[in-house]
């Protein structure tokens, strides 16, 4: 069992998001392969991804150990990481599916002359795609969720004399609320080269612009780190208003601001 410590729940958590990103990165280049080739890199997802998802689990469990498992941020760090313990262990099982498919196609280091190459429309080419698609597609938010539940711990440890009141906080759009959440665990980076537009480096994958990153700026939640040059990469860091508002921020719910009305049912047409 790893330590129960927040400080390094959350590290290790930064670290399994990570390594998700990696095995997301690598199962959607596995897809890129020959289909003749695919089978000892597929081995090789299934082994990584169920060793992420025990660690997953492993650290669901410490979580709801540790001093932060009985609040309601620990709660809902622990439905994150089942979560993302499920969406592992359903990419492994894909993964998995995929295996006979990629037997069948397998060709054996040239000893002697090829059979010809099975038609990429057969049954075992869609096997094998549709089960690597959709692998990659349940590992492609796991990294944003270990990093939400890091962030839901980190929210934790600030006190509450410096967490700032809801009616200070400034709005916050979805985006912005999901781009800030990302910053707080150190993922986002700014690089810009010479006469070209600035653009992020996240270490996950994550749907965040730099207009969403530019408008946390602006409401003085976020700055860049200026001790590294653009071009090497400035990491965005909370600033002091962000840090005093991060528990309003991370932890805070806010109700639909107008509710959506029901669909009309369907007119009968009369004859």
């Amino acid at each position: 069992m790893p330590d129960s410590r927040p400080e390094d729940l959350i590290r290790q958590l930064r670290s399994l998001a990570e390594d998700f990103a990696d095995v997301h990165h690598l199962t959607q280049r596995t897809g890129l392969l020959d289909d003749d080739a695919v089978l000892m890199p597929l081995i090789a997802r299934i082994r990584t991804t169920q060793s992420l998802t025990n660690k997953a689990i492993t650290l669901t469990l410490a979580v709801g150990d540790s001093t932060t498992g009985s609040t309601a941020a620990g709660r809902s760090a622990i439905e994150h990481l089942t979560g993302a313990a499920r969406r592992g262990n359903d990419a492994g099982g894909h993964l998995l599916a995929a295996i006979p498919a990629a037997t069948a196609l397998h060709r054996t280091p040239r000893s002697g002359p090829r059979r010809p190459r099975t038609p990429r429309t057969s049954a075992h080419h869609l096997a094998l795609r549709r089960h690597i698609g959709a692998a990659t597609n349940l590992l492609r938010d796991t990294p944003v969720i270990c990093l939400d539940a890091a962030a839901l711990i980190t929210a934790t440890l600030a006190t509450s004399s410096k967490a700032a009141t809801p009616e200070a906080l400034p709005r916050l759009t979805d985006p912005q609320r999901a781009a800030f959440r990302l910053i707080s665990q150190g993922a986002v980076r700014i690089r810009q080269r010479e006469g070209r537009a600035p653009f992020l480096d996240i270490s996950v994958p994550a749907p965040t612009i730099t207009a969403t990153v530019a408008a946390l700026e602006r409401k003085k939640l976020v700055t860049r780190d200026t001790s590294t040059s653009p071009d090497e990469g400035q990491e965005l860091i909370l600033t002091a208003v962000g840090q005093s508002a991060l528990p309003a921020i991370v932890l805070r719910t806010d109700a639909p601001s107008r509710t959506t009305p029901a669909p009309a049912p369907p007119r009968r047409r009369t004859r």
